[in-house]
């Protein structure tokens, strides 16, 4: 930091090309600061800018070092700290925090009048997760209007606001007065003034798209003590401050208003329905007094030679702010796929489509490389196992297309963060066996207790033949509100297990009420003590675990957790460092807001999982590889070919879902964040970054009848453009794509449908053929059984009406067929099966062939778990005792 420069001042760097300002930003930072141990700080809004600007600045001078990349918020909070560094309690007004803080407060202020919509709400079940999750909402809200509404908070501080919110605000500022953003900016204001505060040597912010009015207005004064460059990405160098939407327009009667028409130049359809977000931007930035202004705009129609592309014609009206309806169409080539619309049935379909049409570019375009492609969708989560299904394994290796994915929920993405949830979930829960099984598949959990993956399934085998269903015990079941009955549950088939193999074979005689199991032996007793020690541990935190206890203790006992389950390789450690952090977070989270109250683990869930998805990094974008990634701000730096999916009705632009108490919902003003305007944003982005092809893909027909939806708002507009501007049927325009990707219609060669697919066209040419009959299985008599099919057991014949054509391919031609992996039954039985009832009906009866009655039989056919519990079990085994007395 420096006290003052002699080069201070805003200048402001403006294009419509990124490149061309990463080009400014290049030359700027050649200058080198007086020292080299100060870092270069650029201001960015996204990690794929950061990266992005990483590599830009390495192609260009070799290398990129000591540049720092921190966002909007975190830079002016570093600004505040270093110029007021007695104010250490900044860190209360901190989001998460600022959480705790109010949770800590809710319980004590819901008895004022004034708390009575808030106190309504925390009545019921789960309060304390109620409690954290109104409070998360709450301390958002906050942090938003301390941005966005620093006056307010400012009034809120000297007692005006008699309502709920302000009162609790004053609370919350009470342990650490004007020491929040608001106030703090404020003193920073008049100490830049009075040349009393730091600033640094040089700041640049780089493609910043929007800022809070209070942000620019700290930019203002910043540039006074030092040089801050500002690099603004315009999509004309003209005058569009005033552009308005058609809707806008009729809403504010514009003509009227501001003296012209909509005829008026200036009015590029494109441009005033999506830029409204740039546009605010822009007349924010308009109020600053920059020293110097650098333009660098190139009209994009002209880097091309020969005819125009569509996509560009349409950034070229954009650039020239051309509006209306054109007097003479332009025509579109056959051959011009720059901009490309395609309707699809399924999400499977628009990844099939996508990867063929990939494809297609690498063939026509050797210069084309997976890095200079990036395909961006709505919701990643929804789409990520589709990707991995079409993209990983091609069909032809040859055909395989690098790609790495981006912008993964925490868990999705990561499977020792999911196991690690599902540990703790399982321990809140019933215990069922699928539960415990899915932890237990985990590799990470399987190197920790010494388990092959191959002897899995023989623990699998295990918890059925014990008939395990759910429950640790039976005062597990009573803790849960449930009958505490003892059968199907673990701690009843594993006391079986472990007295089976302490046993000799075939014993089958009960000790204290223990059936033994006896299929335990040998090599199998040490995967047995593997297996039991996992569970064990398991079962020792569902106790622990249930007990509420404060922030700091969870984060010991979420840490041991972590050590007593996982033992990762190196691929895996990546994951285990994240939710080490996530967990030391808590303690330093409690520690700051001093909120030492006991809480359950539900709440202690749910913060880390917001840690951990408010920590992710933004891995997999600009990798080097076809990138998939989220619609997020920023994200729409130069590609050739951008992609966006899942464009659908209602799907994008998504909705504001704002809480009722938001006041900036309620009375919003221009610059706010609007969710609905930011992706409309986004999709300008899009269109302006697309450098060759602009590829557009939504679900428009229904799986069920192949009747017609409608795509985005944003697609239509789109649409509507080109049919006023461009000579093309817009029917022709929007490919719409058959449900079958084997369908014939893919291998006509039209140029409009195609397939890469082998495989596919094959399918295809057969399913245009005629349709005939199979030729029978058997086209001549099979030979004479052997005599062991003269004697036929009852098992068999059970098994035989059971599945007749399984049984015939399994023993009449011993064919065996893999079979497919049966997942585990979590319900306890409630009527009997009928295998299960032979074998019972069996053993009765052998017993009363030797004078045993068979009504003793009772506690060792219950310890077997196949009875259903209770009465319903009495009366099924004393039908079975009927039968048997009277068969005897």
């Amino acid at each position: 930091m420096v006290s003052s420069t002699s080069r201070s001042g805003l200048t402001l760097h403006t294009s419509n090309r990124l490149e061309r300002l990463a080009d400014q930003l290049s030359k700027l930072i050649a200058d080198p600061l007086r020292s080299p141990l100060l870092p270069e700080i650029i201001v960015v809004q996204s990690n794929g800018m950061r990266r992005w600007l990483e590599q830009q600045i390495a192609d260009r001078h070799g290398i990129c070092s000591n540049v720092q990349f921190p966002f909007p918020q975190k830079f002016f909070h570093d600004l505040l700290q270093s110029a007021f560094p007695q104010s250490e309690a900044t860190n209360l007004f901190d989001q998460e925090v600022m959480t705790w803080r109010i949770m800590k407060d809710l319980p004590r202020l819901v008895t004022h009048p004034e708390f009575a919509a808030v106190a309504n709400y925390l009545r019921g079940e789960r309060t304390e997760l109620r409690a954290y999750e109104l409070a998360r909402r709450i301390a958002h809200v906050f942090d938003q209007y301390v941005v966005f509404r620093p006056k307010m908070i400012l009034d809120w501080d000297t007692g005006e606001g008699k309502d709920w919110q302000p009162m609790l605000w004053r609370e919350l500022q009470r342990a650490a007065p004007s020491r929040h953003q608001a106030a703090l900016g404020s003193q920073l204001i008049d100490a830049l003034k009075r040349n009393r505060a730091p600033v640094p040597e040089r700041v640049s912010i780089f493609g910043v798209s929007t800022l809070p009015p209070f942000y620019i207005s700290l930019i203002g004064e910043i540039s006074a003590r030092c040089p801050v460059h500002l690099f603004v990405m315009e999509p004309t160098p003209l005058w569009w401050g005033d552009i308005r939407s058609k809707r806008e327009k009729a809403r504010a009667k514009q003509p009227e208003l501001f003296g012209f028409d909509e005829e008026e130049a200036g009015d590029n359809e494109l441009l005033g329905a999506n830029g409204k977000v740039g546009r605010d931007f822009l007349n924010f930035i308009a109020e600053l007094t920059p020293v110097a202004e650098h333009e660098d705009f190139i009209s994009p129609a002209k880097t091309e030679s020969g005819a125009v592309p569509v996509l560009l014609e349409i950034q070229s009206d954009i650039f020239e702010l051309k509006s209306g309806p054109a007097k003479v169409k332009r025509s579109v080539a056959p051959s011009d796929r720059s901009l490309q619309i395609h309707s699809c049935h399924s999400i499977v379909r628009e990844l099939e489509v996508l990867h063929d049409h990939l494809l297609d570019l690498f063939q026509e375009d050797s210069a084309l490389k997976p890095k200079d492609i990036i395909v961006m969708m709505p919701d990643v989560s929804i789409y990520a196992p589709f990707i991995d299904a079409v993209f990983a394994v091609p069909e032809n290796p040859k055909q395989k297309i690098p790609y790495s994915t981006a912008d993964r929920e925490a868990r999705a993405g990561s499977g020792v963060i999911d196991t690690f949830f599902r540990i703790l979930e399982i321990l809140l829960g019933r215990f069922t066996a699928s539960e415990v099984f899915a932890i237990l598949e985990a590799p990470a959990v399987q190197r920790c207790f010494g388990i092959a993956p191959a002897e899995i399934e023989t623990i699998r085998r295990w918890v059925d033949e014990c008939a395990i269903r759910w429950g640790i015990d039976a005062q597990h079941r009573r803790r849960l509100g449930l009958p505490a009955f003892a059968e199907n549950s673990w701690r009843h088939g594993l006391d079986r297990m472990l007295l089976g193999s302490a046993l000799p074979p075939k014993n089958r005689q009960l000790f204290k009420e223990i059936l033994p199991f006896d299929e335990i032996e040998g090599s199998n007793t040490e995967l047995l003590g593997n297996f039991l020690e996992f569970v064990e541990r398991l079962f020792s935190r569902a106790n622990e675990f249930s007990k509420p206890r404060p922030l700091s203790d969870w984060q010991r006992d979420l840490r041991e957790t972590l050590d007593a389950f996982f033992a990762a390789d190196e691929a895996a450690q990546r994951e285990l460092n994240r939710l080490r952090a996530a967990i030391a977070a808590l303690g330093e989270i409690g520690a700051a807001a001093q909120n030492e109250c006991a809480v359950p683990l539900d709440v202690v869930v749910a913060q880390l999982e917001y840690s951990l998805e408010e920590s992710s990094s933004g891995a997999g974008f600009l990798s080097g590889n076809l990138t998939f990634c989220a619609l997020k701000p920023m994200r729409s730096v130069p590609f050739k070919v951008v992609c966006l999916l899942g464009l659908n009705d209602t799907a994008f632009p998504r909705h504001d879902r704002a809480p009722g108490f938001d006041l900036l919902a309620q009375y919003p003003k221009r610059g706010d964040r609007n969710i609905r305007d930011g992706d409309r944003a986004l999709f300008l982005e899009a269109l302006l970054s697309a450098r060759e092809v602009f590829y557009l893909s939504y679900i428009g027909q229904s799986l069920r009848d192949n009747q017609p939806l409608p795509p985005s708002v944003l697609a239509s507009e789109l649409l509507d453009y080109i049919a006023e501007n461009f000579d093309v049927a817009i029917d022709q325009f929007v490919i719409k794509h058959p449900l079958q990707a084997f369908s014939p219609r893919n291998f006509q060669n039209n140029g409009r449908l195609f397939s890469y697919s082998a495989d596919n066209r094959a399918a295809g040419i057969v399913s245009e053929k005629d349709r005939r009959e199979p030729p029978p299985f058997f086209d001549q008599p099979l030979s004479e059984p052997d005599e062991k099919w003269c004697e036929v057991e009852i098992v068999r014949l059970v098994e035989f009406f059971s599945h007749p054509a399984k049984f015939f391919v399994r023993h009449r031609l011993e064919i065996e067929l893999p079979r497919d992996r049966e997942e585990a039954d979590d319900r306890e039985p409630f009527a009997l099966d009928s295998l299960d009832r032979y074998g019972i009906e069996q053993q009765l009866l052998d017993d009363a062939l030797n004078g045993v009655v068979p009504e003793s039989a009772l506690a060792s056919v219950r310890a077997s778990g196949v009875l259903p519990p209770g009465g319903t079990g009495d009366v099924i085994f004393d039908e079975l005792c009927t039968n048997v007395t009277t068969f005897a």
